[in-house]
C-alpha cells in the first residue's frame, strides 16, 4: 500500500470521529443524522505500523530506612463525661431571661388570704446593697380569727415588725436590731361546747427587744473578739412580765500555729414578777486551749457558772470541766466526742415561746445540766450531700415539765425535778444542697428520759421527725415541702381528784407551698398547712387547727 493511500485513510477515520462527536453533542432533530447510502472498500491486508517508542526509566534509590530517625508515638487520651439532658414532659414553665447582677435593695410586699378567715401580710425594705453595711425595716402580720374549738374561741394572732442596721468598718463591724411582737392566744383546752367566757381565756404577750453586737473581722489579726449584748421586756395579759439584759464576750487569742486561747463571759440580769418580783442573775466564765495537730483536734478547759436560783434562793457555784476532740478518720469524714456540762437558762421569755399556754404564776428555776456527754460522725458521703450520726447522753438536775393545773383546768403549771433526770438521744441527720435548684434535710432524735423525783417525763416526746424539702424549677416555680412528727408523749391531768394519764396519738403535720414568678417584679403563692387535716395534740387538751390554705401575690421592688 502506498504512503499516499495511507495518508488518505487515515484522514477519512479522523474527520468520521470528528462528524460522530459533533452529532453527539448536537440536540436530537427529527429528519436528521440518518445513515446515507454508501460504499465503503476495507483491504484486510493493510497494517499500521508505528516506531516503537523511546522510554526512559530512572530508578529511584531505596529509602535507607536504618538512616532514617524516628521517634516514639504519642497518645493522648481525653476524659468525655457524657452529660444526658433534662428529659422533656408536657410541663412548660417560661423561663426568666438572666440578667447581670444589679444593686436592687430586694424590698418585697406578700399578701395573702385563707380559710379560718386568715389574713397574711409580710414586708421588707433594705438599703441598697454596700461593702459599707446596710439596713432595713420588716414587718409581718399572720392570724386566724377561728380555730379548731368554738371558732372565734380558739383563734390566734401573729405581729411582729423589725428595725435593723449593720455597719462594716476596717477592722470591725457593729450592727443592731429592734423588735416588738404580739402573739395572741386563747386558752381553749376544754371540751368543746363548755360555757365559757371568751375574755377569760384570752391571751397576749407583748415583747421589745433591743439586740447589740460588735466583732472583728480581720484575719489577720492575732486577736478575735465578738461583744454582743440584749436588753428585753416581755409581758402578758395577766400582769406577769420579766425584764432583762443579757452580755458577754467571745474571744480567741493565737498563740501559734497549732494552739490557741480562748475566753468566754456572759452574765444574765433578770427581774421576774409573777406576782411577786424576783430579780436573778447569772454569771459565766470559760476559760479554755484549743491545739490542732493534723488530722486531731482538741480543745480542754473549765466552765465556772454562778446563780442565785436554787430553792431556797441562796447563790450557788458550778463547775464543769469540758473536754471536745474531732478527728479526721479520711478526707470527709470526721469523728468526734465531748464530755461537760453547763447551767441551762430558763427565763419566762423562753418558757412563754415554748409553751404559750402556760398559767401565769409558775416558778422560774435554770436547769443544772451536771453532766453531757456525747460521740458521733459527721461528713460528706458524696458531693452535696452532709450527715451527721451520734449519741448524747445527759444528767440534768431541775428540769421542768409540763403538767394540766388544778387551779386553771385549761392551763399547764410547770413543775420540776429535783432529783437526777437521764437523758439517752439517738441524733441523725442528713443534708443535700446544691446551688440555688434544690435542698433537702432530714433530722431524726429518739429520746429516752428517766426521772427521779418525778414520775415521767411529762409533755416530752420520745420520738422527733423533721424533713424539708425545696426545688427551684428554672427559676420559675419554687416548691416546698414540711413535715414533722412527733411522737410518744405523756400527759398527766389534775383537774380530777385522781389524776389522769395518757400517751397522746403521734402527730404528723405536712405543709406544702408553690411560688411562681409571673414576671421579674410580680409573683403569686399558694401554701397549705397540715395538708393531712389531722387535728393532733402536741399539748394535751389542745387539738391543733385542721387544713389551713392561703393564697396570694407577690410584689419586688
Amino acid at each position: 500500500m502506498s504512503v499516499l493511500l495511507k495518508i488518505r485513510l487515515v484522514f477519512i477515520f479522523m474527520c468520521f470521529g470528528t462528524l460522530t462527536a459533533m452529532a453527539q453533542e448536537e440536540d436530537f432533530i427529527k429528519d436528521e443524522g440518518e445513515v446515507v447510502e454508501g460504499e465503503f472498500m476495507i483491504n484486510k491486508e493493510l497494517e499500521i505500523t508505528l516506531p516503537p517508542a523511546q522510554r526512559i526509566f530512572q530508578k529511584v534509590p531505596p529509602d535507607a530506612l536504618n538512616d532514617r530517625e524516628t521517634e516514639p508515638l504519642q497518645y493522648t487520651f481525653k476524659e468525655y463525661n457524657p452529660t444526658i439532658g433534662d428529659i422533656p414532659t408536657n410541663l412548660r414553665v417560661l423561663k426568666l431571661k438572666n440578667e447581670r447582677l444589679t444593686t436592687k435593695p430586694g424590698n418585697y410586699l406578700k399578701v395573702g388570704f385563707g380559710n379560718y378567715i386568715t389574713p397574711y401580710f409580710e414586708a421588707s425594705l433594705n438599703s441598697l446593697p454596700d461593702k459599707t453595711g446596710n439596713y432595713g425595716v420588716k414587718l409581718k402580720h399572720l392570724s386566724s380569727v377561728n380555730g379548731p374549738v368554738d371558732d372565734g374561741n380558739s383563734g390566734d394572732s401573729h405581729s411582729n415588725v423589725l428595725l435593723f442596721g449593720k455597719y462594716i468598718g476596717r477592722k470591725a463591724s457593729i450592727g443592731g436590731d429592734l423588735k416588738y411582737s404580739r402573739d395572741g392566744y386563747h386558752f381553749y383546752g376544754y371540751d368543746p361546747g363548755t360555757e365559757v367566757s371568751k375574755d377569760s381565756i384570752k391571751q397576749a404577750f407583748n415583747e421589745i427587744q433591743l439586740d447589740f453586737e460588735m466583732k472583728n473581722h480581720d484575719i489577720e489579726s492575732p486577736i478575735q473578739y465578738k461583744l454582743y449584748g440584749s436588753v428585753y421586756n416581755i409581758s402578758d395579759k395577766y400582769d406577769a412580765s420579766e425584764f432583762g439584759f443579757r452580755s458577754g464576750i467571745n474571744g480567741k487569742y493565737k498563740i501559734n500555729d497549732q494552739i490557741h486561747a480562748k475566753l468566754d463571759l456572759g452574765m444574765l440580769f433578770s427581774s421576774y414578777k409573777n406576782p411577786e418580783s424576783i430579780n436573778r442573775s447569772l454569771f459565766r466564765i470559760f476559760p479554755g486551749l484549743v491545739y490542732t495537730t493534723g488530722d486531731l483536734m482538741v480543745d480542754v478547759g473549765v466552765k465556772v457558772v454562778n446563780n442565785n436560783d436554787t430553792i431556797v434562793g441562796d447563790t450557788k457555784t458550778n463547775i464543769y470541766p469540758s473536754l471536745k476532740a474531732e478527728y479526721n478518720i479520711l478526707d470527709n469524714i470526721t469523728a468526734y466526742g465531748s464530755i461537760g456540762g453547763d447551767t441551762e437558762e430558763v427565763t419566762f421569755q423562753s418558757m412563754a415561746k415554748e409553751n404559750p399556754y402556760i398559767n401565769s404564776n409558775f416558778p422560774l428555776i435554770h436547769s443544772n445540766n451536771s453532766l453531757d456527754f456525747t460521740l458521733g460522725v459527721k461528713g460528706n458521703l458524696v458531693q452535696y450531700l452532709a450527715f451527721d450520726v451520734g449519741i448524747r447522753s445527759a444528767i440534768y438536775k431541775n428540769m421542768y415539765f409540763f403538767v394540766n393545773d388544778t387551779a386553771s383546768f385549761n392551763r399547764f403549771g410547770v413543775i420540776y425535778d429535783h432529783g437526777n433526770t437521764t437523758l439517752f438521744q439517738v441524733l441523725a441527720s442528713v443534708s443535700y444542697f446544691k446551688s440555688n435548684t434544690i435542698g433537702s434535710t432530714l433530722a431524726l432524735k429518739l429520746n429516752g428520759y428517766s426521772t427521779g423525783e418525778v414520775e415521767k417525763a411529762w409533755h416530752k416526746p420520745k420520738f422527733e421527725l423533721n424533713y424539708s424539702f425545696w426545688y427551684n424549677f428554672y427559676d420559675k416555680v419554687k416548691f416546698s415541702a414540711d413535715i414533722f412528727a412527733l411522737g410518744g408523749i405523756q400527759t398527766v391531768d389534775f383537774r380530777d381528784p385522781t389524776p389522769t394519764r395518757s400517751t397522746l396519738d403521734g402527730a404528723m403535720d405536712l405543709n406544702l407551698k408553690i411560688e411562681y414568678n409571673l414576671s421579674e417584679r410580680y409573683g403569686a403563692f399558694v401554701s397549705v398547712n397540715n395538708l393531712l387535716g389531722n387535728n393532733y395534740q402536741i399539748y394535751n387538751q389542745y387539738p391543733t387547727r385542721g387544713l389551713l390554705a392561703i393564697v396570694g401575690i407577690s410584689v419586688s421592688f
